[in-house]
């Protein structure tokens, strides 16, 4: 029986595997769902799936424990409530899974195809762009994995981030996203052994850099890349003073869009093990130890545009106080303005004596 997923209640069964832009099933069938899965069901957008009937016997041996379950909120095995998850956090971790599984296609020596990719990757991407806010928790995990998946799904989210900021279309906003999450695809040509190793010895440094040259043929050709998007993928590791790689080109010889990600790029390689107290710190250290290596007006753009995400948050300070970021100065956008709790405003000095223990 064929239901709208809107009407489902929970202790439907479904009857058929549930898709979602991926080769394995959302959810199986024969699977009674909860709470858990409508929200899984409403946030990749299945409008409608096919369930059997209600699970009458269930439902009336356990119709007020349900009840009761509803109104308190999800609850853990241990008794603890569950912390909601958010659309964006689930569309982010299918995202992930897809990308592991693309990968492991491209390993194996299979072709991309852009469109399975494209499918499979914009409804993140268009999350994001309608609610930018949604990258900021994802900026300040606290606990971060650092899988090539991991990496190149947030490369293309903050790529796709910056470029709304700078104000592309949104068509060139999704391929500079697009970019992001595929310039490292030749990676796939490396041994998994080398992909393993923490520190590389000269010869295998010379055969990892071969990764951007491997990206740029897997992509070439692709009818729904524009050529910029390539440019970008093949200049990825190139910096401003011609010390990059795999063409060592200079500023002048760069691309918009490749100078775009190549500084993306750096800043999500730099940002993978920051804790969210640090932020502000790394952000301001990251923002004068890499002049030179990138435009300056993308860098400076950046840091304002990633320090703008704090605004609202709270924060404690070392001193005792707590208090909220209110304002991200232009120029100068890693000494925000923070309203202490005692109504004083002062300006946060990311080496000043007052540090940010937390930062929420």
């Amino acid at each position: 029986m064929i239901v709208k997923t809107a009407e489902l209640k929970p202790g439907c069964v479904l009857g058929k595997d549930v898709y979602a832009k991926s080769t394995k099933p959302l959810m199986k069938a024969g699977t009674m769902l909860d709470a858990m899965h409508l929200a899984f069901l409403k946030a990749f957008l299945i409008e409608t799936v096919d369930v059997n009937r209600v699970n009458k016997a269930r439902t009336a041996s356990t119709g007020k424990s349900e009840k009761s379950h509803r109104e308190q909120g999800p609850v853990a095995a241990q008794g603890t409530p569950r912390k909601k998850i958010s659309p964006f956090v689930l569309k982010y971790r299918q995202s992930v899974k897809d990308d592991q599984q693309f990968f492991q296609q491209w390993q194996s020596g299979g072709r991309v195809s852009i469109g399975d990719f494209r499918t499979a990757m914009l409804p993140l991407m268009n999350h994001l762009l309608a609610r930018p806010a949604s990258l900021r928790n994802l900026l300040l995990q606290r606990v971060r994995k650092t899988s090539i998946a991991e990496r190149s799904v947030q490369l293309g989210l903050i790529t796709a981030f910056f470029a709304q900021k700078l104000r592309f279309a949104e068509g060139d906003c999704v391929q500079l996203g697009l970019a992001g999450m595929l310039c490292d695809c030749g990676l796939a040509k490396l041994s998994p052994s080398l992909l393993k190793q923490e520190r590389l010895s000269e010869h295998d440094l010379v055969l990892y850099k071969r990764h951007v040259i491997d990206s740029y043929k897997m992509l070439k050709g692709m009818a729904t890349l524009k050529q910029e998007t390539l440019v970008a993928v093949i200049q990825h590791h190139e910096r401003e003073d011609g010390s990059g790689y795999p063409l060592h080109l200079k500023s002048t010889q760069l691309s918009p869009n490749g100078k775009i990600l190549a500084l993306c790029a750096h800043f999500q390689s730099q940002f993978e093990t920051v804790s969210p107290e640090r932020f502000i710190t790394a952000l301001d250290h990251f923002q004068r130890s890499s002049y030179g290596w990138f435009s300056r007006h993308y860098l400076d753009q950046l840091c304002y545009a990633l320090m703008d995400l704090l605004v609202g948050m709270k924060v404690q300070l070392s001193d005792g106080r707590s208090g909220e970021i209110t304002f991200i100065p232009v120029k100068d956008p890693t000494r925000p303005l923070i309203r202490c709790s005692d109504q004083h405003v002062l300006v946060f000095e990311p080496d000043g004596p007052v540090t940010i223990k937390r930062l929420e």
